[in-house]
C-alpha cells in the first residue's frame, strides 16, 4: 500500500494504523501546494456481494457528509475528500499534528484538579456542537483526543462514520439490517451503549471516565464497581474538590436517566466554580442554593411536627390505681367541675378478649393528636419566603419546643391549683391530717429533677409521702419515703385510705 496513489491524488506515505476492519494512512495531497499531509482511513467489505455494497454505500455517503458539517469546529478534523475505489471505501481527513491524550494519561500518573477541569470544559464544548448536530461521537476515549502542537487544544478524531461501515462489513446481510450495534471501547462505553443504544450521555459518560482516569492515574478497567448499584467507586482514589468530584459523580452514573443530559448541562455546573462570577454561574448557584433551602425547609417543618407530637402526649397522662385489692381496674382523671366531688372513677367490667374486639377509652380531656407527618405544598412563587422560613425555623426550633413545654407544664399546674382550690366538704372535715402528707394514687417513677431522668425507684400506689411543699411544672418534690419529684397528678392531698 506504500506509494499507492489513491483516487489519483493522495499518495500512501506511513501506516498510522491497523487493525482487522482496515488500516489508517498518513498520505500526500499532490494536488496541493507543498504536498500537506493528510489522514485516509480504508475501510475493505468482506463481502463483494452487491445488496451488501449497495447499502454499505449510503452508509458511508450519508456519515461523510455529517462528518463535512462537523469539520467546521476548530476542534474537529476537516474532512478532506471520500471515494469509493476497487470495492474499498476512503475517508480523507486533515492531519492534526500532535499527541494523543493517552501520552498524558499514563497508569500511576496523576493530573491537578485544574488540568483535569481545562479537559472538561474542552471536550464538552466540542460535545456541545457535535450534539446539537444530531450526532453521537460513541467512542470517547483517550485516543481519539489529539494534543494539537500549535495551540496546544484538544481535538476530536476518528467519529462513527467508518466504525459503523466496519462494523458491518463483519456481519451477514440478515444481520445487516440490526440497527442496534454495539461500537465503543470498554471501560469508556455505558451499559446502554453496549447494547446498542446510544445516547448524548454515553458521551458524557465516556468523558467523565476519561477525568477520573486523569485524577487517580488508574485505567478504567481498574476501578471497582458497587455491586448492588453498578456505579463506580473511585473518590477513595483521589482528593479532588466537593464540586469537581459532584459533577464527575453525575457524568458517570450507571442509569443514564441519572446523569446530564446534554452537555450544555455539564459545562453549567463546572462554570459554578470555574467561572462564579458569570450571570449563568450565578444562576446555577442560586438553584443548587434554592433546592437546598426548600429541603432545610422540609426537614425543619416534619422535625416541629414530630417535636410537637411528642409534647401532645404529656399534655394528659391518665392515672391508672393498680391496687392490687381492687377487683377491677379503675381510670381516675380530673374534672374541672366546682361541684365535683374529691375523686372520679370509671370502673371497667372485665371484657373477654378472645371473643370481644379491644375498647377503646376515651379520655374525658380533650386529647391533642398531630400527624406524624405532614405533606410540604410548596408554592413557587414563594420560595424566597420558604428560604427565610427554614433559617428562622433552624435557629428557633429549640426555643419553640422549650415554649411548647412550658405552655404544657403551666396547663397542667392550673388543673393543679383548679383541684386544689375548688371546695371539697370531705376535705374539710378531714382536719386531723398534716398539710405535708399526700397519697399516691398510682405507682410512679421517682425522678431526680422535675421531668428529667428516673432514678430506679418506685412508689406504689396507696404509699403515704411526706412533700416539701416545692412544685415545678405539675411536679411535686417528696422527702419521704424517698428523696425526688413525683407527678401531683398521680397524688391526693389527704392522708387519708385509698
Amino acid at each position: 500500500m506504500i506509494g499507492r496513489l489513491l483516487d489519483q491524488r493522495y499518495r500512501v506515505v506511513e501506516v498510522l494504523g491497523q487493525g482487522g476492519f482496515g488500516h489508517t494512512y498518513i498520505a500526500l495531497d499532490t494536488r496541493r501546494p507543498g504536498n500537506p499531509s493528510c489522514v485516509v482511513k480504508q475501510l475493505k467489505p468482506a463481502t463483494s456481494d452487491s445488496d451488501f455494497l449497495l447499502t454499505a454505500r449510503r452508509l458511508f455517503n450519508s456519515e461523510a457528509e455529517t462528518l463535512e458539517k462537523l469539520g467546521k469546529h476548530d476542534q474537529i478534523p476537516q474532512l478532506l475528500a471520500y471515494f469509493e475505489q476497487d470495492e474499498e471505501f476512503f475517508l480523507v481527513q486533515e492531519f492534526i499534528a500532535g499527541h494523543s491524550l493517552s501520552k498524558e494519561l499514563t497508569l500511576g500518573n496523576r493530573l491537578d484538579e485544574a488540568t483535569v477541569t481545562q479537559i472538561l470544559v474542552e471536550v464538552l464544548s466540542i460535545l456541545e456542537f457535535i450534539h446539537s448536530n444530531g450526532v453521537i461521537h460513541r467512542d470517547i476515549k483517550p485516543d481519539n483526543l489529539i494534543r494539537r502542537s500549535s495551540d496546544n487544544k484538544l481535538v476530536l478524531v476518528d467519529f462513527g462514520a467508518v466504525k459503523q461501515v466496519k462494523m458491518h462489513s463483519l456481519m451477514t446481510q440478515e444481520a445487516f439490517q440490526n440497527e442496534t450495534v454495539a461500537i465503543g471501547t470498554p471501560g469508556y462505553m455505558p451499559s446502554e451503549q453496549g447494547q446498542g443504544r446510544p445516547r448524548p450521555s454515553s458521551d458524557i459518560y465516556a468523558l467523565g471516565i476519561i477525568a477520573i482516569q486523569a485524577l487517580t492515574g488508574l485505567n478504567p478497567n481498574q476501578l471497582p464497581e458497587d455491586p448492588q448499584t453498578g456505579e463506580i467507586l473511585w473518590r477513595q482514589y483521589t482528593q479532588s474538590s466537593e464540586q469537581l468530584t459532584s459533577v464527575l459523580t453525575k457524568m458517570v452514573r450507571h442509569y443514564f436517566k441519572y446523569r446530564y443530559q446534554t452537555a450544555s448541562d455539564a459545562l453549567s455546573a463546572l462554570s459554578t466554580f470555574t467561572n462564579p462570577g458569570t450571570p449563568k454561574a450565578l444562576a446555577n448557584a442560586l438553584q443548587l442554593k434554592g433546592h437546598h433551602y426548600i429541603k432545610q425547609v422540609y426537614v425543619h417543618t416534619i422535625s416541629v411536627l414530630q417535636s410537637l407530637q411528642e409534647k401532645a402526649k404529656t399534655i394528659y397522662i391518665p392515672t391508672i390505681n393498680t391496687n392490687p385489692d381492687a377487683s377491677n381496674p379503675t381510670i381516675t382523671a380530673p374534672k374541672l367541675e366546682s361541684n365535683a366531688p374529691a375523686q372520679n372513677t370509671v370502673t371497667i367490667a372485665p371484657i373477654n378478649r378472645a371473643n370481644q374486639p379491644p375498647v377503646k377509652q376515651t379520655s374525658p380531656i380533650l386529647t391533642i393528636k398531630i400527624p406524624y407527618k405532614s405533606p410540604l405544598i410548596i408554592i413557587p412563587s414563594c420560595a424566597f419566603i420558604l428560604i427565610c422560613g427554614s433559617l428562622l425555623a433552624a435557629n428557633r426550633q429549640p426555643q419553640a419546643a422549650s415554649t411548647i413545654t412550658a405552655n404544657q407544664n403551666q396547663t397542667q399546674a392550673n388543673i393543679n391549683n383548679i383541684e386544689q382550690n375548688k371546695p371539697n366538704p370531705a376535705k374539710e372535715k378531714t382536719t386531723e391530717q398534716p398539710n405535708n402528707c399526700v397519697v399516691v394514687t398510682s405507682s410512679s417513677n421517682i425522678r431526680a429533677t422535675p421531668g428529667r431522668s428516673r432514678t430506679g425507684k418506685v412508689i406504689k400506689a396507696g404509699t403515704k409521702a411526706t412533700i416539701t411543699g416545692q412544685e415545678n411544672g405539675g411536679w411535686i418534690e417528696i422527702s419521704a419515703p424517698e428523696q425526688g419529684w413525683i407527678w401531683k397528678s398521680r397524688t391526693k392531698n389527704t392522708c387519708q385510705s385509698v
